[in-house]
């Protein structure tokens, strides 16, 4: 009898191992999706490395902060140069020195035009001196006739006074010319550009900015000029962009300038100026043909410039705050659903099933528009963005091209999620509000997301 009881109770703990194991199996099989649809995951540390895209990023070049031009006044010759192209030149040195022969013979004849007026002045007021004495010994009648005769005289005497006044400054200014007939360096540099074809034309060039002979400009204009000094020692940064990435620029912007040789090498600073006013033509295609866009320079100065070198080619990328970095967990706004109170993220577990795990929310960074998770999230597992179609239990895949194409319905996936484009060309699954289905999944109100 005994051993009969025995007998029972092995095949009812039998039975009972049995059955649970069934039960696992079962309830396993049941969580998983048999949809055939995968949920594209990729990792934290991915979602969050702020990534500039590659149409953010321009070319430059290190340039001189500053460059003088140095032009000869257009009505002298110059006689000697004593630079050439690559000197190094201090402020105050000598660049060029004018043909004081022409100058000297110039100065004379301003000297003789002077003389020629002073000596009509004199006759002139002789002649007003003798009409007066005629005056007052002619009869009544005729006194007004002298007197008109007078007057007249006399204006010309007083025009005649202004232009021995003009003359003269004309003849004060070019013995100052001949005094300075040497042509110093506005600052120190390096001579860059000497054009002689502008000193052997400089009729074409137009008046000087500084008397004398000191004809210098900034730099700014694309005209030609004689002598070209660009400073040494402040570098400032050359960039192009196109005309649509450059109407997104403002002056003072933060950027972040890379080193082309090695990108961990970084420099920060701010947009000095953009030039909206000269392009530079860019063969889009490389080829060398004729099919060219525009470009418009623009300008960095940099809080400091170790390390540079002049004419070197950099990267330069907006500063949206990528070169910082931030201790912890964090993540952006829109892959975390908040519902009743809790806050949930899709997250791929060991089985390479997508799940729904509950974090935990620290501080929120509005620039960055991410949350601190201090708890239930690490930088090495991989989440999915909060579609609406996803649900528990769906194969994950770490390949975007996986959920591009439903193998069953040969449609996007995620398309599906925006629903089916009416004859007016819009989404039906977008409500009155404007919210879509996918950003009110996503744990997001209408109010919310405005």
């Amino acid at each position: 009898m005994k051993k009969k009881i025995k007998i029972i109770i092995t095949i009812i703990i039998f039975l009972a191992i049995a059955g649970g194991i069934t039960a696992y199996f079962l309830l396993r099989d049941k969580e998983d999706d048999d949809s055939g649809e995968v949920v594209y995951v990729e990792s934290v540390c991915n979602i969050m490395g702020y990534g500039v895209a590659v149409d953010s990023r321009y070319v430059g070049i290190v340039e001189a902060q500053e460059t003088k031009k140095v032009n000869p006044d257009s009505d002298k010759k110059v006689k000697t140069l004593y630079v050439s192209v690559g000197d190094e030149v201090k402020k105050g040195d000598i660049l060029f020195e004018y043909d004081t022969e022409e100058m000297q013979l110039k100065l004379r004849q301003l000297q003789l035009e002077l003389q020629n007026i002073n000596n009509g002045i004199t006759t002139t007021n002789q002649q007003i001196a003798e009409l007066v004495k005629e005056r007052d010994e002619a009869p009544a009648d005729r006194k007004i006739e002298y007197t008109a005769q007078i007057q007249n005289l006399q204006a010309e005497v007083n025009q005649s006074n202004y232009n021995a006044s003009s003359k003269q400054l004309e003849i004060d200014r070019q013995q100052a010319a001949m005094e300075n007939n040497k042509v110093i360096a506005p600052m120190d540099g390096i001579v860059k550009e000497i054009d002689e074809s502008v000193a052997e034309n400089n009729s074409s060039l137009g008046g000087s900015d500084y008397s004398y002979g000191y004809g210098y400009d900034s730099g700014s204009s694309s005209d030609k000029a004689y002598i070209t000094i660009m400073a040494v020692g402040e570098y400032r940064i050359k960039g192009t962009a196109s005309e649509l990435n450059v109407r997104s620029m403002s002056k003072g912007d933060a950027v972040i300038v890379h080193s082309r040789l090695d990108e961990s090498i970084t420099w920060s600073g701010t947009i000095q100026s953009i030039d909206l006013e000269h392009t530079e033509s860019n063969n889009s295609d490389g080829s060398g043909g004729s099919d060219t866009t525009s470009n418009y320079p623009f300008y960095v100065t940099l809080d400091n410039t170790d390390g540079l070198i002049l004419g070197e080619h950099v990267y330069i990328e907006p500063d949206y705050g990528q070169g910082e970095v931030k201790e912890g967990v964090w993540l952006g706004e829109f892959y975390i659903v908040q519902d009743a109170g809790d806050s949930y993220v899709w997250v791929e577990n060991s089985k390479g099933k997508i799940e729904k795990r509950t974090v935990t929310l620290g501080a929120y960074d509005e620039l960055m528009m991410a949350y601190e998770i201090t708890s239930g999230l690490s930088n090495e597992d991989y989440i999915a963005f909060p579609e609406a179609r996803i649900k528990e239990g769906m194969k994950t895949t770490h390949n975007f091209e996986d959920v591009m194409i439903d193998e069953a319905t040969g449609t996007d996936g995620m398309m599906e999620d925006f629903g089916d484009i009416d004859e007016s060309g819009e989404y039906d699954n977008i409500d009155e509000s404007g919210m879509d289905g996918v950003t009110e999944d996503a744990g997001f109100s209408g109010e919310e997301a405005e």
